[in-house]
C-alpha cells in the first residue's frame, strides 16, 4: 500500500469520525426555547396581565414602561416592573442556560485524538520511522442516551424552578404592597384621629379657660393629641419602610417614596371557595416545585443507570499508520480496553442510589411540607374572614356615632372630658383592629394562592416541560 492510500484512508476515517460527531451534537445551546417555556409556565400565577417574554427581552437595567415613578402606582403595574427589572429572576434564567449548555454538551462524543510520531535513526543504516494514530472513544456510544436524560430532565427542573420564583417574586410584591396600603389607610385613621383629638383639646381648653372644668382635663386631652400625633409620624415612617421593601422587590431600590398607592386591600372571594380536599388535591397537581422534585428524581435514575456502566470495560478505537526504520509502512486497526478490576463500580453504584433515595425522599419531604403548607393557609384565611365577619364594619360605624354623641353630650355638660376621651380611644382601636382584619384577610388569601400553585384559575394538571432538540 502506497502512502498516498494510506493518507487518504486515514483522511477517510477522520472525516467520518467528524460527520458522526455532527449528526450526534443535535441538542442546540440556545436557550430561547427555555426561558420562553419558563414565562408561559409562569405568566397565568403571577396575579398580573404580562408577556413575560416582552418583559425578559430587554435588560433588567432598562426600566420598565409599566409605571412611570410619579403617579399613584396599583398593584398590578407593581408586579410588572418587578417581573421586568428584578435582577434576581435574571439569574434564574442565567442557570437555565447553564443548564441548556450542559445538555447540549451532554449529546456531544469526545472528540477524536489524533497523535504523530517521526523519528530518526542515530546511524546511517536505516531510514526514518514514523507514526499517524487516531483514537476514538467509544464508550459514550452507549452512555450518551442516559447522559442526555440525565441532563433533559435537570433542565426541566430548572425551567420549572425559574418558573417558581418568578411566581414567587410576585406572591412577595403583592404581600409587599398589601403592607403598604395597610400603612397607607392606617395613616388616614390616625390623622382623622389626631383632628379630633384637636377639636377635644381646643374645647376643653375653652371650658378650662371659662372655669367650667378643672385644668387636669385639658392635660388629659393633651396627652391624647400628643400621643395620637406620636403614632402617627410612626406609621408615616412604617409605611416609608414597606415603600422601601416594595421598590426593591420591584428592582427600584434607589427610587424616592413620595408617591402615593392607588389600589385598596385586597380580599379573597366571597363564595364558591373549594373545599379543603379539593385545595390539596389542586396543590399536589399544579404547583411547579413539586414538577420540579419529580424531574430531579428521574435524573438520578439516569445518573443510576449511568453508573451501571461503570462495571463495563470502557472500549476505545484505534487506527495508525506506522513506517519502521526499514522504510516498509504498515496499517493497524484495533482497540484499548479498560478493565474494571481496581475500581469495579461499586462506589459510583452506591453513590448514585443514595442520590436516587434523597431525590424520592426531597420529594416526599415536598408534598408532606404542601399539604402542610396549604392547609394552614386555607385555616388562615377562614380565620380572618370569620374575624371580619364577627367585627362587622357596623361596630366602627356605630363607634364613630357614640364619640359624635359624645362630644354633643360633653359641650352640654351631661359627660365629663374623661368619658369624651375614653369614647374617642374605643372608637380608633376598633377603626385599627377593623383594618388589621383587612390586612390579615389580604395577606392570608396571598398564601392560599401561592399554596396552591399561584392561583385558582389555572387549570387542574401537572406543568409539562417539552425541551427543544435540534440547533
Amino acid at each position: 500500500m502506497s502512502i498516498n492510500k494510506i493518507i487518504r484512508h486515514l483522511m477517510t476515517t477522520i472525516w467520518l469520525s467528524v460527520l458522526l460527531l455532527l449528526l450526534a451534537g443535535c441538542y442546540t445551546a440556545n436557550p430561547q426555547s427555555d426561558f420562553d417555556q419558563t414565562a408561559l409556565l409562569a405568566e397565568d400565577r403571577t396575579g398580573a396581565s404580562v408577556s413575560l417574554k416582552d418583559a425578559w427581552s430587554t435588560s433588567f437595567e432598562e426600566r420598565s414602561e409599566a409605571w412611570d415613578g410619579i403617579e399613584p402606582l396599583k398593584l398590578e403595574p407593581a408586579i410588572v416592573v418587578a417581573l421586568t427589572n428584578d435582577p434576581e429572576l435574571r439569574r434564574q434564567l442565567s442557570l437555565v442556560a447553564r443548564k441548556r449548555a450542559e445538555l447540549a454538551q451532554a449529546s456531544l462524543p469526545p472528540n477524536p485524538r489524533v497523535v504523530f510520531q517521526f523519528g530518526a535513526p542515530l546511524d546511517a543504516a536505516g531510514g526514518s520511522p514514523g507514526m499517524v494514530q487516531l483514537l476514538q472513544q467509544l464508550t459514550w456510544l452507549w452512555t450518551m442516551g442516559d447522559r442526555i436524560d440525565r441532563q433533559d430532565e435537570q433542565l426541566q427542573a430548572m425551567i420549572l424552578d425559574a418558573a417558581r420564583t418568578t411566581v414567587t417574586r410576585a406572591a412577595e410584591v403583592r404581600v409587599a404592597y398589601t403592607e403598604a396600603a395597610y400603612f397607607r389607610d392606617i395613616i388616614e385613621l390616625r390623622r382623622a384621629f389626631v383632628a379630633t383629638t384637636r377639636r377635644t383639646l381646643d374645647l376643653v381648653s375653652a371650658l378650662v379657660e371659662a372655669g367650667e372644668v378643672p385644668e387636669v382635663n385639658q392635660e388629659r386631652a393633651r396627652i391624647e393629641h400628643y400621643v395620637a400625633e406620636a403614632a402617627l409620624a410612626m406609621s408615616m415612617r412604617q409605611l416609608r419602610g414597606h415603600k422601601l421593601q416594595l421598590l426593591r422587590l420591584m428592582g427600584w431600590p434607589g427610587h424616592g417614596t413620595g408617591w402615593d398607592l392607588a389600589s385598596p386591600l385586597m380580599q379573597g372571594p366571597v363564595e364558591g371557595m373549594p373545599t379543603e380536599s379539593q385545595i390539596v388535591r389542586r396543590a399536589l397537581e399544579v404547583r411547579l416545585d413539586i414538577a420540579a422534585t419529580e424531574r430531579m428524581i428521574r435524573a438520578a435514575e439516569a445518573e443510576l443507570r449511568l453508573a451501571g456502566f461503570t462495571r463495563i470495560p470502557q472500549v476505545e478505537y484505534r487506527i495508525s499508520w506506522n513506517r519502521n526504520f526499514g522504510d516498509r509502512p504498515g496499517l493497524f486497526n484495533g482497540s484499548a480496553v479498560t478493565l474494571p478490576i481496581v475500581d469495579t463500580g461499586y462506589a459510583h453504584i452506591a453513590d448514585a442510589m443514595a442520590q436516587l433515595e434523597t431525590a424520592n425522599l426531597d420529594a416526599a419531604i415536598l408534598r408532606q411540607n404542601v399539604i402542610l403548607e396549604t392547609r394552614s393557609a386555607l385555616n388562615s384565611w377562614f380565620q380572618a374572614e370569620e374575624q371580619l365577619q364577627l367585627f362587622d364594619e357596623t361596630l366602627v360605624l356605630e363607634s364613630e356615632r357614640v364619640v359624635e354623641s359624645s362630644e354633643l353630650e360633653f359641650k352640654a355638660g351631661s359627660v365629663d372630658s374623661t368619658e369624651l376621651l375614653l369614647t374617642q380611644q374605643q372608637m380608633i382601636e376598633q377603626q385599627l383592629e377593623m383594618l388589621q382584619h383587612m390586612r390579615q384577610s389580604a395577606l392570608a388569601w396571598i398564601g392560599l394562592e401561592t399554596a396552591v400553585g399561584g392561583s385558582f384559575e389555572i387549570p387542574l394538571e401537572k406543568p409539562e416541560v417539552e425541551v427543544e432538540t435540534r440547533s
